[in-house]
């Protein structure tokens, strides 16, 4: 398995096969009459996955018994988030939107750049800066603080203020993401049960069951996962809700080590509620680079939607 430099640009690099850690981020912004809905940051992140290009994460009823030696639920699933500690990041991806309603071709891909920040105590804050002029009223910045609450702000340069929006429920966001999936899953809300191990793709996974704890918000009161066993990073997340029926299905596609940590570098997220399908891939990656507070800022924010 090789492993990338700390920068990588998966043009140039040989990606590998084998998938790697998912990390949730942005599906498809749709438009009304004023203004445009929330664009809240996508990916990075249960921040976010995945099964292969066409493959459906297996059936349960291929699931293997649970061995009784090995680690139990809690403990693969902090182990899984422990392979998120990582001080800042920068990601600069490509997003190609497929709408399965519509007659036309897919729109040509948006590029964007995320940059993250993690504090001590848990809490993350996120910027979603698009590169192209005309998509800039959809920058984003995004907190969430250590017991899960969520803001999104964006600034509107028609009448120079900040739109908010809080609460994890709420699809008013970028790509149609809710903010429970832009800060990676919020795992923690859910009590998980493993049901088996599973061959995916090249590796074998640990099956986790999520079940949605009393007093938790969420629109998914179940959650599985697909971790695997060799690195603790999610090959597959499905989402589910209600009424039981699967509402999203992350898939990674290709992934690699860069400085040490696991990176998306093509997936997909299918929104089945929307119909709509987001192919993203990773350009380049970059961590613990030290950013700096004044990049999450309001006034920052201000200044690159104004560009």
């Amino acid at each position: 398995m090789r492993e990338f430099p700390e920068t990588v640009n998966s043009r140039e690099a040989n990606t590998i096969g084998q998938p790697g850690r998912f990390i949730l981020r942005w599906i498809e912004v749709t438009r009304h009459t004023g203004l445009r809905n929330m664009p809240l940051l996508l990916a990075l992140t249960l921040s976010g996955a995945l099964a292969g290009c066409d493959n459906k994460p297996p059936a349960s009823n291929g699931s293997q018994p649970v061995n009784a030696s090995g680690p139990d639920a809690p403990e693969i699933v902090k182990r899984y988030l422990a392979t998120g500690n990582i001080r800042d990041s920068v990601l600069k991806m490509r997003a190609r939107i497929t709408d399965e309603n519509a007659s036309s071709e897919s729109r040509a891909p948006i590029e964007l750049s995320i940059y993250r920040k993690r504090s001590a105590d848990g809490a993350q804050i996120m910027l979603v800066e698009f590169n192209s002029p005309e998509e800039r009223d959809r920058d984003a910045l995004v907190t969430i603080t250590p017991q899960g609450e969520t803001e999104g702000v964006r600034y509107v340069q028609s009448n120079d203020s900040f739109v908010t929006n809080k609460g994890v429920t709420s699809e008013e966001s970028l790509f149609g993401m809710t903010m429970q999936e832009l800060a990676d899953g919020q795992p923690e809300k859910y009590d998980f049960s493993l049901t088996g191990e599973v061959p995916f793709l090249s590796s074998q996974a640990y099956r986790l069951q999520g079940k949605l704890k009393a007093g938790a918000e969420s629109k998914f009161p179940r959650l599985v996962l697909l971790i695997s066993k060799e690195g603790f990073f999610v090959l597959s997340a499905e989402f589910y809700d209600s009424h039981d029926e699967l509402a999203r299905q992350i898939t990674v596609n290709d992934a690699g080590l860069v400085a040490g940590h696991w990176t998306r570098l093509r997936w997909t997220l299918d929104n089945r509620a929307r119909q709509k399908k987001i192919d993203f891939e990773t350009t380049d990656a970059k961590y613990n680079q030290g950013l700096s507070d004044s990049i999450f800022t309001r006034q920052h924010l201000k200044e690159i939607a104004t560009r």
